[in-house]
């Protein structure tokens, strides 16, 4: 049987005990805290790999959807104005100014009408109808209130748009509205015909020069801007709802920070060129423009005339705020920083202003544009 050990041995074997130095523990935490900053790096890099990714998607989906919505519209403007052969008069040689007030607004029949918001954002107005006729046209006689017809009067409804056109030879015309209908699909009456001022509006339905009579539809505007919260708002009659301007403005995309918009115009065609020469200048844009000058507020109806397209610019925010700055204008010379340009395919594309935007530079955009022939109106020789 074994001795126990003396106490006195014990003592000694616990005091001499080997384990951790102080060293040893400062190497190993040392060791830690340099894993823990390489995993919090690593992770906070992902992190704004992430927010970069997704908020770059974000830009991407409300550039594309605001793109969309402006390219719906502007493919359809000027449908519903009436299509007429060679000998039969244009509704683009009616006056510029021939109108319908709806609610106070004066909208009349140019198809697109830009206003320039100089260092801010443009507004696009695009204007179409919707009649079931699809333009078409008939004689009329008899009064302006009460015309009679040369044939029956289909696709047309109550509170329709209408246009009365005169031969070319005397181009006056009105717009009026479809107040009613007799049950044979007669017209009933008229209202709102000339209730604003017009150049030439027609006055007699049975002179000399025959008078066209034709249904527009729901001759509408569609308004495009960008509000106080960088929304694209739309502002038009949809279904259900009044023309505008009773019409409430509906976002359709956010993010947006500027809107842009220029004229597409051909030169002046030569009046000698026939054949292919003539359809040269009639199937071109020679020009992009402003909404201003002789392209503004006080645009004749020969220069509108010359308007072959639109083109748009929307610029889009990916809406996470930067620590440092990361985007510049277009002729900004900062290296490693993104240039926010429009009108990319110019040989000198144009910066667009986005000092209204707080702490715009510390934020990342994607411009989206888009070329739209203006393609429901029979845009011919005659009509320049």
């Amino acid at each position: 049987m074994m001795k126990p050990m003396p106490m006195f041995q014990r003592i000694a074997r616990y005091r001499f005990q080997s384990g951790l130095s102080l060293v040893e523990l400062l190497v190993g935490m040392a060791i830690g805290l340099v894993a823990t900053l390489a995993i919090s790096n690593l992770f906070s890099g992902f992190e704004a790999r992430k927010r970069v990714i997704a908020g770059g998607a974000d830009a991407q989906s409300s550039g594309m959807l605001a793109m969309y919505y402006l390219q719906r519209d502007a493919q359809n403007a000027g449908f519903g104005l009436p299509l007429y052969n060679s000998s039969d008069p244009s509704p683009l040689l009616c006056p510029i100014d021939t109108s319908i007030n709806q609610a106070g607004v004066i909208i009349n029949l140019s198809p697109v009408v830009l206003v320039d918001g100089g260092a801010g954002n443009d507004i696009v107005r695009i204007r179409y109808g919707n009649p079931a006729s699809g333009g078409a046209s008939l004689r009329a006689t008899g009064t302006m209130t009460a015309p009679a017809l040369d044939g029956r009067l289909i696709g047309c409804q109550p509170n329709d748009v209408v246009l009365f056109h005169q031969t070319p030879a005397n181009p006056s015309c009105s717009l009026g509205r479809l107040q009613s209908l007799n049950a044979d699909r007669t017209i009933n009456t008229l209202a709102e015909i000339n209730t604003t001022p017009t150049a030439n509006p027609v006055v007699n339905l049975n002179g000399a020069d025959w008078v066209r009579f034709s249904c527009l539809g729901a001759w509408n505007q569609y308004e495009y801007t960008v509000n106080a919260a960088l929304e694209l708002s739309r502002t038009g009659g949809t279904a259900g709802t009044a023309p505008f301007p009773n019409s409430a403005a509906v976002p359709v995309a956010s993010d947006i920070v500027s809107l842009q918009a220029q004229y597409g115009v051909t030169n002046t065609p030569d009046p000698t060129a026939t054949g292919a020469t003539a359809a040269a200048y009639l199937n071109r844009v020679d020009q992009w423009v402003d909404a201003t000058g002789i392209y503004g507020p006080a645009m004749v109806l020969l220069d509108r005339n010359r308007i072959r397209a639109i083109r748009i610019a929307v610029v889009a925010r990916d809406g996470n705020l930067q620590k440092n700055t990361v985007s510049q204008a277009c002729n900004g010379s900062a290296a490693g920083v993104s240039r926010v340009c429009i009108w990319q395919a110019d040989a000198n594309p144009a910066s667009v202003d986005l000092s209204a935007v707080p702490n715009w530079q510390r934020y990342r955009y994607r411009t989206f544009e888009a070329t739209i022939p203006l393609r429901n109106i029979i845009w011919n020789r005659d009509a320049l």
